[in-house]
């Protein structure tokens, strides 16, 4: 079986050589027929005259996928000629003519293979007609009726089936090469995909560094700026605030070990801190109070777990919004954080009452802001932010906590 399937394997990767032998070996048996049946018939034709006719009808075959309707009609002509000079054999050559309307409808070109068919198709049966009918058929005495239709009947039949036979190869060649071409094209799709979703994940992964690195740097820029103003009058202070910058230093490098460990391996993502959600406002909150930024915290409605992923992105866009009021407002300010719990809703708002804060067209100057509402529209949610009708910034960002869309 294995060496049948490597046969139809060879046959298939080389079909012009297949052809070529398979024209070969049927030329040699057309051949020896004729040698075999010479001496049967009164020949008008002198032997070698008939072997060079055999082998202008049987050996095109080798070409019959390449040129199949010039092949076609040149092997049919010469067919007519065959039978026109009683060149006594017949079954070999009269097959190969089979082949040929075959070949021609399964691999002839699109926008002349139904006309030139049909035209052979028509030339032939009507020389057999023209034959059947103006044949002397005495021999057959009272069977001669039945043996004249039946020489109609069958040439008719047999060329019908050989183009319909054809059509089908060809009609399944077309639908194997779509498939073909449709598992390359879904191929192309899975690995464009693929490496769109790469991409994704690393900007995905660069806005949460930018939140993350931006925060704690912030914040130690803040406190080592204030250590450095009351290094020589307050050195507690000054020790409690390269404290923070010690600690936020120290959190700064572990996320960006975590993160950069996630790119250099899927494999260890499972052993990594688990990402911040909204249980970690407080200390979010307190860390902001200790770099200089008073917040004040209140929950409303009655608090529920999110998704993990609603979980991380809400508290991600009160630290990015703390953040930024952190490095843009001016002071003197002061934050307000509200987190709303309502039936299938989630809403934090974020209030700021910073003097001159920087804005351009009612954004920050700053890419948080991008980051946020992409966010925002990832779980189907709602991002508004601008500035406050009295002085200072609001954000406000509500997540669907079913999972759809509001």
């Amino acid at each position: 079986m294995k060496q049948f399937t490597r046969a139809l394997q060879m046959i298939d990767r080389y079909p012009a050589v297949t052809d070529l032998v398979f024209a070969m070996v049927l030329l040699f048996l057309a051949l020896l027929s004729l040698a075999a049946v010479w001496d049967l018939g009164e020949q008008e034709i002198h032997w070698i005259g008939a072997t060079v006719l055999t082998i202008g009808v049987v050996l095109p075959l080798a070409l019959r996928r390449r040129i199949p309707l010039i092949v076609m009609v040149f092997s049919s002509a010469l067919l007519i000629l065959y039978r026109e000079l009683e060149i006594p054999e017949g079954t070999l050559t009269g097959n190969s003519a089979l082949l040929y309307v075959l070949s021609a409808a399964a691999f002839g070109d699109r926008k002349w293979r139904s006309r030139v068919i049909a035209l052979n198709y028509v030339a032939l049966m009507g020389y057999i007609t023209y034959r059947v009918a103006t044949a002397d058929l005495s021999s057959f005495e009272g069977n001669a009726p039945l043996f004249k239709v039946l020489s109609l009947v069958w040439p008719y039949f047999v060329f019908a089936v050989a183009w319909w036979f054809g059509e089908v190869i060809r009609t399944r060649r077309e639908r194997e090469s779509q498939l073909a071409e449709r598992s390359e094209e879904l191929a192309r799709e899975r690995e464009e995909n693929a490496r769109r979703a790469v991409i994704e994940e690393r900007v995905r992964i660069s806005r949460e560094l930018h939140d993350v690195i931006a925060h704690h740097v912030s914040v130690m820029g803040v406190q080592a700026g204030a250590a450095r103003r009351v290094l020589t009058r307050q050195p507690q202070k000054a020790i409690e605030a390269l404290s923070v910058v010690e600690s936020s230093s120290r959190q700064a490098v572990a996320e960006l070990q975590r993160m950069l460990g996630f790119l250099r391996s899927q494999g260890e993502a499972e052993n990594l801190a688990p990402q911040p959600g909204m249980r970690e406002l407080d200390a979010l909150a307190t860390e902001m109070r200790g770099a200089g930024l008073p917040v004040t915290l209140r929950i409303e409605g009655e608090e529920t777990q999110p998704p993990a992923s609603v979980d991380l992105s809400a508290y991600r866009i009160v630290q990015e919004a703390l953040t930024n009021t952190l490095k843009h407002a001016r002071r003197p300010v002061e934050a307000f954080v509200t987190v709303r719990f309502s039936e299938n809703v989630l809403e934090v708002e974020i209030l700021d009452d910073g003097k001159g804060a920087a804005v351009i067209d009612g954004s920050r100057t700053h890419n948080g802001l991008v980051g946020m509402r992409e966010r925002v529209a990832l779980h189907g949610g709602k991002l508004d932010c601008g500035p406050r009708s009295e002085e200072g910034f609001f954000v406000r960002a509500s997540f669907a906590l079913d999972g759809g869309a509001h």
